[in-house]
């Protein structure tokens, strides 16, 4: 068992989901509803593959475990790869009323809020605030 902190991974998350949401209402209020889910698909399709990542790259820590940190690094990658891969080729193929630039765009600006976010955000392993 280790005194390591869980990186609050969730907070970038939830900022990728809170920017798309905003977006998304954004563009329903100023130019309908196909540009809006457009948006919103795109900004989901970054932010659900980095939350299978983050469950599998922060399941194990310490020295102990090192080989299934690196086991559960990889399988998070990998994963996140492949799940991003069939979301975008499902989203282009089944839906039919789709702006396909949109979603590019949304899936851009979520992945970039991750990486703001990700560099704001304060982490101690140890807990202590020294």
């Amino acid at each position: 068992m280790s005194n390591l902190k869980t990186p609050p991974v969730y907070k970038v998350i939830i900022a990728q989901v809170a920017v798309t949401v905003f977006i998304a209402v954004t563009f329903l209020l100023i130019s309908g509803t196909v540009l809006a889910y457009s948006t919103l698909l795109g900004g989901f399709i970054s932010a659900l593959p980095n939350s299978y990542f983050a469950f599998h790259a922060y399941r194990y820590q310490g020295a102990r475990n090192a080989h299934n940190v690196v086991k559960g690094f990889i399988r998070g990658e990998l994963g996140k790869i492949i799940i991003t891969v069939v979301l975008f080729a499902l989203s282009f193929t089944l839906i039919t009323n789709l702006n396909e630039l949109a979603v590019i765009l949304g899936f851009i600006v979520a992945h970039f809020t991750g990486v703001v976010t990700s560099g704001f955000i304060s982490y101690n392993p140890s807990g202590n605030n020294t």
